[in-house]
């Protein structure tokens, strides 16, 4: 869910400007069970949402008629809603069908874009002890990103070390801040996480690193 639910507002689904691809999470509404992640496909206005399972996954379970919550970034909002699960289908590929909300709650984080990665990165403890463990950055934005954990690493509010390196017009750097946890949720695995950081204090050259590393990517998002 957004960060900071109190600053969100409602808004048209269609105002997030959905990519494909775009990840979500979804959670059967009352149920204390893992969240499942699916990739956005296409949205027919006023009638539903169609989701796939990622490359190489296979259709989770989803309940016809329940209520789901769905949460997901774009390259501007962090946004959550409620809807119904319509159905599950095989034709013309393996996708769930989920009814079109009224509204969304989103939060615009930023201005700045905010795109997929796949980027090995390094976290650590600042304020308690424990252990540098290896992670993923899956989505990425000049003040954040979203990572994936093998094992719990803090909860919300705390403070970590990550360290990660990207590749802005052909040269490497290294990006090492403090970033906060602003929401964690379990993934399918018992021990493994998602926690969504808001970088602390990124210098300014590494914050026009990340800056032309996004844009590029985003170019080629854009371009395909």
């Amino acid at each position: 869910m957004p960060a900071d639910a109190s600053n969100a507002s409602a808004i048209p689904l269609r105002q997030l400007r959905l990519r494909p691809k775009t990840l979500l999470q979804t959670w059967r509404i009352g149920d204390a069970g893992i969240a499942q992640e699916w990739q956005f496909c296409a949205a027919i206005e006023g009638k539903g949402l169609m989701l796939a399972p990622l490359p190489g996954q296979k259709m989770a379970p989803v309940a016809n008629g329940a209520r789901y919550g769905v949460q997901g970034f774009t390259g501007q909002y962090d946004f959550q809603f409620e809807t119904q699960a319509v159905g599950t289908f095989d034709a013309p590929f393996v996708y769930a069908l989920l009814a079109w909300p009224e509204a969304v709650q989103a939060r615009l984080v930023r201005q700045a874009l905010r795109v997929r990665t796949l980027l090995p990165a390094q976290l650590s403890p600042v304020t308690m002890k424990g252990e540098t463990q290896a992670a993923s950055v899956l989505d990425l934005s000049a003040s954040g990103a979203l990572v994936e954990t093998l094992h719990p690493m803090g909860d919300v509010g705390d403070t970590l070390r990550i360290s990660f390196v990207v590749d802005a017009d052909g040269e490497k750097t290294q990006i090492t801040t403090e970033a906060v946890i602003c929401h964690r949720r379990a993934m399918e695995a018992p021990s493994r996480e998602r926690l969504g950081l808001s970088f602390r204090a990124l210098p300014k050259t590494e914050r026009l690193v990340l800056s032309i590393y996004l844009k590029d990517i985003a170019d080629t998002l854009d371009a395909a």
